[in-house]
């Protein structure tokens, strides 16, 4: 696909970098991504993605619009209350990039759900709250051999960790069997929150679109580790995972 003189000026100050050039943005525009939660990091996700010319975004959130949604997720304004967070945030995508091919998704992500959408796209990021249903991300990223960009983020902190399926850890070998270190469940009550300053999942958020970024043009990515951010002293480090002999993704890798 030719791009536009439009297209061309649009994308100029990423195109001029050596590391993309016209060949690396024809990649990225013939990229198709699936953003899992259009909340406080699907948004910042979103604009990027749409922002640096990805082809085709898929949006996923079966959630509405409130109050408190209001201090981090940027995509949203007052007018919006009540709508549903994924064909409202199509609009502010397509009105920022009108060559954008969209799919709205106005449900919450399961695994019939997910079976269904997963493979008709290269890249799946995961913006979502709860770990059951990253579970079932990783799960079926891993038999469909996609790509999986995850992150999570409370109050001033955030990790992010993109698993390849085939070749390094998946969200299983962090947590295996679905436990956390001292064995007690990984999940989220729906009635029990977490605090969290706005700037936190912009800083994530942009962290996995450059993920994203990066695996379209073939650059290293991190899928050899967990990246953790603190925004209180403003530090990253990077801690080694090593694929679990017994996890779902080193069957995949092995052909079993």
């Amino acid at each position: 696909m030719e791009m536009s003189e439009n297209q061309l000026e649009i994308y100029s100050r990423q195109i001029m970098m050596k590391e993309i050039g016209e060949r690396g943005q024809k990649s990225i525009s013939e990229a198709s991504v699936l953003v899992v939660g259009c909340g406080g990091l699907g948004a910042p996700v979103l604009y990027y993605l749409a922002a640096m010319g990805i082809g085709h975004i898929g949006l996923c959130d079966g959630d509405t619009v409130s109050l408190p949604n209001l201090n981090r997720q940027i995509l949203f304004t007052m007018q919006d209350l009540d709508k549903p967070k994924a064909s409202t945030a199509e609009k502010r995508l397509k009105a920022l990039n009108p060559n954008l091919k969209t799919t709205a998704y106005d449900k919450f992500i399961d695994k019939k759900t997910a079976d269904e959408i997963i493979p008709a796209y290269d890249i799946i990021i995961d913006c979502l709250d709860n770990f059951e249903t990253r579970f079932i991300l990783n799960d079926t990223c891993i038999a469909s051999k996609k790509p999986l960009i995850h992150a999570g983020v409370g109050e001033y902190y955030g990790q992010l960790m993109t698993i390849t399926p085939g070749k390094g850890p998946c969200l299983r070998c962090l947590f295996p069997k679905g436990t956390q270190g001292d064995g007690s469940p990984v999940s989220s009550d729906p009635g029990k929150q977490t605090g969290v300053i706005g700037p936190t999942p912009g800083v994530l958020g942009a962290m996995q679109a450059m993920e994203a970024a990066k695996y379209l043009l073939g650059q290293k990515v991190c899928n050899d580790g967990l990246v953790t951010y603190n925004g209180i002293n403003l530090t990253m480090e990077k801690v080694e995972i090593k694929q679990a002999t017994d996890c779902i993704c080193q069957k995949h890798r092995s052909g079993l």
